[in-house]
């Protein structure tokens, strides 16, 4: 399946939870940035970050869970290389933003 069919495959889901991410990012790179926290803005790019790979493979929710896995796979746009270090990535971000926020106050 062509990139452009697979991008068309569960529209609405990748919107969805490309909007939720970037909501969650906006709200905290806003926040991190008026209160001059680097946590808070770490976590905000972290939470970016989850959007666009929630876009790229995105989570499938109302099927059998066998059919889920299945069609999760089929929909993800992108190399398993790519999507991995986009989770890891987002995940250290996530991380390491919480730990200088309740960690070290910053």
């Amino acid at each position: 399946m062509a990139p452009m069919d697979k991008l068309k495959t569960h529209l609405l889901a990748r919107i969805c939870w490309l909007t939720f991410g970037g909501v969650m990012a906006a709200t905290r790179i806003v926040d991190g940035i008026k209160q001059s926290s680097t946590g808070m803005t770490v976590t905000g790019i972290g939470w970016l970050l989850l959007g666009i790979l929630w876009f790229l493979s995105p989570l499938i929710i109302g099927k059998k869970k066998a059919d889920m896995a299945l069609q999760q796979r089929q929909a993800a746009i992108g190399s398993d290389g790519l999507r991995n270090k986009l989770l890891f990535t987002a995940a250290g971000c996530v991380i390491v933003g919480m730990v200088l926020r309740y960690g070290f106050g910053n």
